[in-house]
């Protein structure tokens, strides 16, 4: 039922006014490092593993379940209304305030890969779209399980009146955005063999509202990312630095 916001134009109109609403969605688009740090990580291994490495696309194990149910909030009595994206990147027609652009599979695995050559670990890193395509001793190869996209609009019980209390201040809406994933490195030739791996999550909150927020939420994936990437490139720093065998092909 998409008729859901469209039926509180008029209300929703004066905070679009107010706020310059689509003004304040900011970039929709995929970027990293993400502007909430500004930077990479900061483990670097000592000294690189004379390896080449290259990182490819991950597996994608994400459902296609959509819920759309912004409409319940116009409804008085029912606190809210709910919509969840698990692959938000496809959805047709989204509101807004649900827009993201990104691949994950590839956009992911670049953003690992370039985590990955900051920290030093090894002589040379690389993202390749498949094994053949340049020459490497070990590949690192991942499954993206997660990047469910949940966004709970608010009208405190009082249907379109409920937008007022929008316009005072409070929040318009919570997004909670999920990231689950796992890598494991392995030698090229041999995907079965692991030498290493890691099973990440990591879920993201925030509160949203016409003044504020609203820029913020698709930015949830990239820090999503850097934060799941953190006791990833740790441990590979330190092996590198301690037992740099373990990571070598053999």
């Amino acid at each position: 039922m998409r008729v859901s916001l469209n039926r509180l134009s008029v209300f929703i109109l004066v905070a679009l006014c107010l706020a310059n609403l689509t003004g304040c969605l900011g970039n929709r688009n995929w970027q990293y490092p993400p502007t909430s740090t500004g930077s990479y990580l900061k483990e670097k291994a000592s000294s690189p593993i004379p390896v080449k490495v290259i990182v490819l696309p991950l597996e994608d194990l994400r459902g296609n379940a959509v819920k759309e149910e912004y409409w319940k909030a116009t409804i008085p009595l029912v606190p809210y209304g709910d919509t969840r994206y698990q692959r938000p990147e496809t959805v047709e027609k989204p509101e807004e305030v649900d827009v993201v652009r990104f691949d994950p599979p590839n956009d992911f695995a670049q953003s690992i890969t370039e985590e990955l050559s900051q920290a030093q670990v090894f002589s040379s890193v690389n993202f390749a779209k498949d094994e053949g395509q340049q020459p490497a001793d070990l590949a690192l190869r991942g499954r993206l399980r997660s990047t469910d996209w949940n966004r709970r609009l608010y009208t405190y019980l009082l249907g379109p009146v409920g937008v007022v209390f929008w316009m005072l201040g409070l929040p318009m809406s919570e997004t909670t955005t999920v990231l689950e994933l796992d890598l494991r490195l392995t030698p090229l030739n041999d995907p079965l063999k692991v030498l290493w791996n890691m099973t990440m999550d990591f879920e993201g909150r925030q509160f949203d509202g016409p003044y504020y927020g609203l820029e913020n939420a698709v930015e949830s994936y990239p820090k999503a990312l850097q934060e799941a990437l953190k006791p990833a490139i740790a441990d590979l720093v330190g092996l590198a630095n301690q037992d740099p065998n373990r990571l070598m092909p053999r």
